[in-house]
């Protein structure tokens, strides 16, 4: 979400069109991340059932930005026909503007992976249904969140935030390889794989982000 001039709309017609299949190619891998046999396996695999969640929070980032930026290039269209979607969606980046996206790309997605990815939490969103609904909403609420707000983010936040959440499942990792009986409704076996992947990932992640950053700041 960006700072919207009331009179005016700030993208063209190709340039909406765009967004438009933006958001659509996020709403599409979203939905695949949920169906069968992706969802089965993921309820059977601790690894792949962690990707999910990374997945489900990654692809619908991409649709709450292309839906964002469609709606803004809509913003003279939203306001004759819908005053009031139109003047919510204006508070909404109101406020977004004036946080610096902080509480919508960084606040909410935090509290959402440390809430369900605490140990009693995530188990019982793997044996109960309506709970396990619950927290793929949660993640892709947040992923939309953040994928609105990213253009609201100064430069130096988005590179920051990237460093910050591989270097979180990195620490994520190796942590659990402590514990590895962390998550009790899978195996030793599978925590102890999940653990080893998520470390290399966050590392690897790291890595590749933590140039870019110190770019940011002028150290490199």
């Amino acid at each position: 979400m960006t700072k919207v001039d009331q009179g005016s709309s700030p993208i063209t017609t190709s340039a909406n069109s765009w967004y438009l299949r933006v958001s659509l190619a996020g709403l599409i891998g979203t939905l695949v991340l949920l169906a069968y046999p992706l969802d089965s396996l993921a309820n059977q695999n601790l690894t792949v059932h962690m990707f999910q969640h990374i997945g489900l929070f990654v692809f619908s980032a991409v649709f709450g930005f292309g839906l964002e930026r469609a709606l803004l290039g809509k913003i003279l269209q939203l306001r004759k026909k819908a005053y009031n979607v139109w003047r919510a969606y204006v508070s909404l980046v109101k406020f977004n503007t004036r946080t610096k996206g902080l509480v919508f790309a960084a606040f909410l997605p935090a509290v959402a992976f440390s809430y369900w990815h605490f140990p009693s939490n995530f188990d019982l969103a793997v044996t109960n249904g309506g709970v396990h609904v619950l927290e793929h909403l949660s993640y892709i609420t947040s992923g939309s969140l953040v994928g609105a707000s990213f253009l609201a983010l100064p430069r130096k936040l988005k590179a920051g935030l990237l460093v910050f959440g591989f270097m979180t499942a990195g620490m994520m990792g190796s942590m659990m390889l402590v514990s590895p009986n962390f998550y009790s409704v899978y195996s030793v076996t599978q925590n102890t794989q999940m653990d080893s992947t998520i470390m290399i990932f966050g590392a690897i992640g790291m890595t590749a982000t933590s140039s870019w950053l110190l770019k940011i700041l002028d150290v490199i």
